[in-house]
């Protein structure tokens, strides 16, 4: 009966601020046509707005108070116990529109927050223990997922394996559409506060496709404000992550920027926009707020000179897979990621990714949700980990 509600209630705030989105765009739309521009002009959207009829900003005011006002009711709900289909959902949700729902506070967005092998929330002191001599093992999810992806049968027998060794296994789950920056530092601030009370003696972070960008951008918000947390990480894996970004992404982002090119088109691209800001992130794997500034006008190019480089003392480990062994160039990569751009390998030095103990691995006939069930994976991943 609980979820049900709070459901309800994240159903209806949804509802109340996609009308407004709605109402905006017909605005906009309504006010272009009032103006009468050229086909090929420039039009300002708030101009558009403000030739449109007064009750399109009323309405749209309306929407958004009601939206308010759903958002003030006393009701919540803890997704651990609700039926299998609604984590998956909700986290799709986040990974589509994330940024948004944070934005509007919705009950939907979901908080960062580190959770077991069946998604019972824990404290990190519940890892690192209160002894300060742990080794813990952390591991972040991608984009529109949760810490559901990771519970493989492999997964489960690599975990039993490093358990036996004394690791203790964690998972992070976090609002994947939020700016990956914007994670990255809550990440890295969440690590230095849980750390300091809890001390780990070790720990190894894994991270798939957008989690590794995460880890990464972690890293540098650490580097940047001298965190303690950092010393104590020896390993990271990245699995099939998108270093230099995802093609399909890129694709969509022109796509979406030729309705700009007319009046006429242009309320249109706010439906291209609902896309979350990690996925717009994702067009060339973008993981500090400096380059998500850089690259905010949706121009198709890079304005990166240089990828930054992995953090030294830690040994990393970045696995990429080719769906075609035969076509190693190809864009297509593992579904998602180029071979490329999951090795982290570009044709400029300056943008390649470097560390002073990198290792990379690539498995054919690989895609990229395959890669957290390949018992080649886990064995190499294994393997690597308890090397010394």
């Amino acid at each position: 009966m609980r979820l049900a509600l709070w459901g309800g209630k994240g159903v209806a705030h949804l509802a109340m601020h996609s009308a407004a989105e709605i109402t905006e765009l017909v605005t906009e739309m309504h006010g272009t046509i009032k103006r009468v521009p050229l086909p090929v002009s420039t039009l300002d959207s708030r101009q558009a707005r403000a030739a449109a009829p007064f009750p399109y900003k009323l309405i749209s005011g309306i929407f958004r108070q009601l939206a308010r006002g759903i958002g003030l009711l006393p009701v919540h709900a803890d997704l651990t116990h609700q039926p299998p289909y609604a984590l998956p959902i909700i986290s799709a949700l986040n990974g589509v529109c994330g940024d948004k729902l944070a934005r509007w506070q919705s009950p939907l967005a979901l908080p960062m927050s580190l959770r077991n092998s069946t998604g019972e929330a824990m404290a990190w002191g519940d890892l690192a223990g209160h002894q300060g001599n742990a080794k813990v093992a952390l591991y972040l999810h991608g984009l529109c997922m949760s810490e559901r992806e990771w519970q493989t049968p492999t997964k489960h027998n690599s975990d039993a394996l490093m358990q036996s060794k004394g690791w203790q296994i964690g998972h992070l789950r976090y609002n994947s559409g939020r700016a990956i920056w914007q994670n990255g530092e809550d990440l890295a601030n969440w690590l230095e506060a849980a750390n300091a009370a809890y001390p780990a003696r070790e720990i190894v972070l894994i991270g798939h496709s957008m989690g590794g960008l995460l880890m990464r951008s972690a890293f540098i918000h650490a580097q940047s404000q001298g965190h303690t947390w950092l010393s104590r990480v020896s390993k990271a894996v990245y699995l099939a992550t998108p270093h230099l970004g995802a093609p399909m992404e890129r694709l969509g982002n022109r796509a979406n920027t030729l309705l700009g090119h007319s009046p006429y088109t242009a309320p249109f691209m706010r439906l291209g926009n609902i896309r979350s800001a990690a996925i717009k992130d994702l067009r060339y794997g973008l993981i500090t707020q400096a380059e998500h500034g850089q690259n905010s006008d949706m121009g198709a190019r890079d304005h990166r000179l240089a990828l930054a480089p992995l953090p030294d003392g830690i040994a990393h480990l970045v696995v990429a897979g080719s769906i075609n062994p035969a076509a190693e160039k190809s864009w297509l990569g593992d579904g998602l990621v180029p071979l490329y751009s999951g090795l982290g390998q570009h044709k400029k030095p300056s943008k390649t990714l470097v560390a002073g103990n990198i290792t990379r691995l690539c498995f054919d006939h690989m895609d990229h949700m395959a890669i957290l069930s390949d018992v080649r994976v886990w064995d190499a991943l294994s393997d690597w980990w308890l090397a010394r």
